[in-house]
């Protein structure tokens, strides 16, 4: 052990990696196993988008920019919310520009949250909102939603923020759901908007995947509730711009003041050229983003119709690409041992629902941000298990 080992707090070495994570690098590079693991993109990003960040370096675009990001990206941002989502900020004082979706997630956790503070978190969700909560040393309280659509009901969540009181500062809404794929209604946003109305907390309202809704329009709770909402979302997603890190929080100024200390803290500012890529992708990306969704869309009816045939029960996914579904009654073990047993006995690698809740539930996640031969074949082989396990517990 080295001399400094023990100088690391106790809530850092108790703190679990990402099970997504650690399930991708373990059977990500295994080429007998299809990996349907990670969230992320199989396009490529567009050849006008690289050509933006390639025209950015030519043109010296490579020091420091504004800490909040670059005014023309703000501007674009601004621009495509208000066309998008009828979402109105001023880009020079209501948003700035993070390390990604998940750099905007941790700057309002660790901006507004003490030790001891508690961060309201839906059950299931994507496992970065918990981690950064308790890396902080505020407590990370589930809200346990129920099948088959794991949603937040205005009942759920009124009992917590009277059961937690003025220890509450964040509430986290993610829709479409990551891990689920289901989304709220027009009508559950605005019940749940009247409920949180009367209590002095903040919304992260994580809308990375609204570009990617397969149902009608959805309407951000930031609509409704904009002194209390604070806006997430990115590029990585809809442009397949993952590695690019731009992502942005939109909010009250006075709000993104305190918050844009924090990420100028962490990360100072992130790179140029990748914002001026970013900014392309907003402005005349609109073609590619569909090409995708169309992709999505297909493929999610592939898997809802090949995991209806096999017997599986899950989720009617409605946006993000996502499917949630139910292990089998007759498997005995836990998420992750159904994981690993797909895993060796199908090679088929999905993430288990250990990865998004403490709570023992029994269901996984599988990506279909995959190609549709990569997809058929993995029901084909989901197949074959489903039915030997099957045989196996008659």
């Amino acid at each position: 052990m080295s001399k400094i080992a023990s100088l690391v707090p106790e809530n850092l070495k108790s703190a679990k990696p990402s099970l997504i994570r650690v399930l991708n690098n373990k059977y990500g590079h295994d080429p007998e196993v299809i990996n349907l693991t990670v969230g992320e993109p199989d396009f490529k990003t567009a050849d006008h988008v690289k050509l933006a960040a390639i025209k950015s370096i030519l043109n010296d675009h490579t020091h420091y920019p504004h800490n909040w990001g670059t005014s023309t990206l703000r501007n674009a941002i601004s621009q495509y919310l208000a066309s998008h989502f009828d979402l109105h900020y001023d880009p020079e004082s209501e948003i700035f520009v993070t390390e990604g979706a998940s750099g905007a997630i941790s700057t309002i956790i660790d901006g507004l949250c003490q030790p001891d503070d508690v961060v309201l978190i839906p059950s299931p969700a994507y496992t970065l909102y918990r981690i950064n909560t308790e890396l902080r040393g505020a407590r990370a309280v589930e809200l346990e939603t129920s099948a088959p659509d794991f949603k937040v009901t205005p009942q759920l969540l009124r009992e917590a923020l009277v059961k937690y009181g003025s220890a509450v500062k964040v509430l986290v809404l993610n829709y479409p759901v990551n891990p689920t794929g289901a989304t709220y209604t027009v009508d559950e946003v605005r019940a749940l908007a009247a409920v949180l109305k009367e209590f002095n907390v903040a919304i992260l309202d994580d809308e990375i995947y609204a570009d990617l809704l397969y149902t009608d329009k959805q309407l951000p709770i930031a609509k409704l509730l904009p002194d209390q909402t604070l806006y997430v979302s990115g590029v990585s997603k809809n442009a397949a711009m993952t590695g690019w890190r731009i992502g942005y929080i939109c909010g009250p100024s006075d709000i993104l003041k305190s918050l844009a200390k924090v990420h100028q803290a962490a990360i100072s500012t992130t790179a140029t050229m990748n914002m001026d890529a970013a900014e392309e992708a907003l402005r005349h990306g609109d073609i590619d983003t569909a090409r995708m969704k169309a992709a999505y869309d297909q493929r999610r009816k592939f898997l809802m119709n090949a995991m209806d045939k096999i017997g599986f029960r899950y989720t009617k996914p409605q946006g993000a690409f996502y499917l949630w579904v139910q292990i089998p009654d007759n498997f005995v073990g836990d998420s992750l041992a159904y994981a690993n047993h797909l895993a060796e006995k199908a090679k088929v690698a999905i993430v288990p629902a250990a990865a998004f809740t403490n709570r023992p539930l029994r269901y996984f996640r599988i990506s279909y941000a995959a190609s549709l031969s990569d997809l058929k074949q993995a029901t084909e082989r989901l197949a074959k298990i489903f039915k030997a396990d099957q045989a196996s517990y008659k």
